[in-house]
């Protein structure tokens, strides 16, 4: 199963302000760093979860669709926009949402209809808790906020005496109720 990120987010699930406020800078003098540190810190949070936080576009491609459906790759799904399958020849048939079901509590989808001799198929969907940073759960944006200090307060991975750690402490207390757990 592949994925291709078909559009990013719109916007981060912290403001600047919100980060400048945490670090109780003023001005703007460091703007470009703190909304840099913001973007690194969405990230992080996304692959220590493996969820995306904002609403953003995505493309799964299956080679052969098992039985029982699957799960999408990517999540909390929000919406599926289009299910094609693509037969041996290279002709794209574009299911109506009678033809499948998704479930958005944990991403799911399972086709109804199939086309004979089908391919691969390809799904359009989009992932992410809303479109808005207030969609995303407070404790994965106040995580966030205390990435995005750490990473600003210790701008090197070697602190000479001190013990450097890698996240601040209670970062990853905060996201483990919404880690996706992966088998393999």
């Amino acid at each position: 199963m592949k994925r291709i990120l078909l559009e990013g987010p719109a916007v981060e699930p912290v403001l600047l302000s919100e980060a400048k406020a945490h670090l109780r800078l003023d001005g703007a003098g460091e703007d470009e760093l703190v909304a840099a540190l913001i973007a690194a810190a969405r990230v992080a949070v996304e692959v220590e979860i493996r969820r995306v936080l904002i609403a953003q576009k995505w493309r799964v491609v299956v080679e052969r669709w098992p039985k029982h459906g699957i799960v999408l790759p990517v999540g909390p799904l929000l919406s599926v926009e289009a299910v094609r399958v693509i037969d041996g020849a290279g002709a794209v048939t574009v299911l109506g949402e009678a033809d499948y079901q998704a479930e958005t509590a944990d991403g799911s989808l399972q086709l109804f209809a199939f086309v004979a001799a089908v391919a691969r198929t390809e799904i359009d969907f989009t992932a992410g808790y809303g479109v808005s940073g207030l969609d995303v759960p407070q404790p994965l944006r106040h995580a966030m906020r205390m990435l995005v200090t750490h990473w600003y307060e210790h701008r090197s991975c070697v602190i000479m005496g001190e013990t450097s750690t890698a996240t601040p402490y209670g970062f990853r207390e905060l996201l483990t109720p919404y880690r996706r757990l992966a088998l393999c």
